[in-house]
């Protein structure tokens, strides 16, 4: 006596049970999780808004790139400072805002430096203003 075979058949995967845990596990993490609070940076619309007026208790530092020797020069209100004239212009006098503008050929690191060592200097409201960068 001959017995015949079964066919065999390939197990049927569903997916509803996979995508239901999937969106379980989504809904539990966005529950649970706690978001970062970040600082805004104010930061100007367009190359053309012209700087506000500064007032007694602020202070426009532009950073400058002297193309031939690559000596980093500073320029406070209109004024050329060396840094050591800054820092200590900054601690004889009562300064609640920077604004900082770096001229297009400054390289990041630099403009961090000069913002890190405002910021050590007690100045906690620092502004920055790009001067001459192009949004591509």
């Amino acid at each position: 006596m001959k017995l015949s075979e079964k066919a065999k058949t390939s197990p049927i995967v569903s997916l509803t049970p996979l995508i239901d845990v999937v969106f379980i596990l989504l809904i539990f993490f966005m529950l649970v999780s706690q978001f970062m609070q970040l600082q805004k940076q104010n930061v100007p619309l367009s190359a053309t808004e012209e700087v506000s007026v500064i007032d007694s208790n602020s202070l426009s530092i532009g950073i400058i790139k002297n193309e031939t020797s690559n000596a980093i020069s500073y320029r406070v209100n209109s004024m050329e400072m060396s840094w050591l004239q800054i820092d200590v212009y900054l601690q004889e006098n009562k300064v609640a805002e920077v604004l900082l503008m770096p001229e297009a050929n400054i390289s990041l690191q630099t403009f961090i430096t000069v913002k890190e060592s405002l910021y050590n200097l007690g100045i906690k409201k620092i502004n920055s203003e790009f001067i001459g960068y192009e949004i591509n």
